[in-house]
C-alpha cells in the first residue's frame, strides 16, 4: 500500500508543471492566423480550464 501511494505522488508531480509556472500556448485559430494566451486575455485576465480525463 505505502509503494503504491509513492507511485501516485510521483506521478502526480511528474506530468505537468507546478502550480503558478508561466506557460506559453499558441495555436492557430479558424482563420488560420496564430493565436497566444496574450491575444485572447482580456481587462479582466483569461480563465482557461483544462481537463485531464482518466479514461484514455
Amino acid at each position: 500500500m505505502i509503494a503504491s501511494l509513492a507511485q501516485a505522488e510521483d506521478y502526480a508531480t511528474a506530468w505537468g508543471p507546478s502550480l503558478g509556472t508561466e506557460v506559453s500556448i499558441s495555436a492557430e485559430d479558424q482563420n488560420g492566423q496564430p493565436r497566444t494566451l496574450n491575444d485572447l486575455s482580456g481587462e479582466k485576465g483569461l480563465v482557461l480550464f483544462l481537463n485531464r480525463s482518466a479514461d484514455w
